[in-house]
């Protein structure tokens, strides 16, 4: 068995841990290993030394003084988290800034597809002459088609 296995098998037998059958094989090799022997006395001395020397606090008030402070810290930090009432022109302005930034980039877009539409007639028309082409042009649909031959 590793060392490591052996010491930690020692301390569950310290502790009360094992099983019998296990129990009975450390303590064998207790009788033979004076080395396992000073390991479970060290053992045992610092788990002594832990239960009779470990402070013993005591809170001066209650645990319901604790967590009725907690509960009261809880409901401050809600309540100023809470959303307020907002003015009827506040809620306006809300909304009308979103809007007109949607229009304004709706503007440009439609100005620039005029430009864009226009230069792209012109375009057309200066090559029908060299050319023959033809255009159809839907406006119920929305759609131009040019034809050039």
């Amino acid at each position: 068995m590793k060392t490591s296995d052996l010491k930690l098998e020692l301390q569950a037998y310290v502790d009360g841990e094992l099983s019998p059958d296990r129990h009975h094989r450390v303590e064998s090799l207790l009788a033979s290993d004076s080395q396992a022997r000073e390991w479970v006395e060290g053992l045992r001395q610092i788990s002594l030394l832990v239960r009779t020397n470990e402070p013993d606090l005591k809170v001066p008030t209650s645990r319901e003084f604790y967590w009725s402070q907690i509960k009261r810290q809880m409901d401050q930090a809600r309540a100023s988290n809470e959303i307020r009432p907002v003015s009827t022109a506040l809620n306006w302005f809300r909304w009308l800034v979103p809007a007109v930034g949607v229009a304004a980039v709706m503007v440009v877009v439609s100005i620039r597809s005029d430009r864009d539409e226009a230069l792209l007639a012109s375009t057309f028309d200066s090559m029908q002459t060299d050319s023959s082409a033809v255009v159809f042009r839907s406006e119920s649909d929305g759609v131009t088609i040019h034809w050039i031959d």
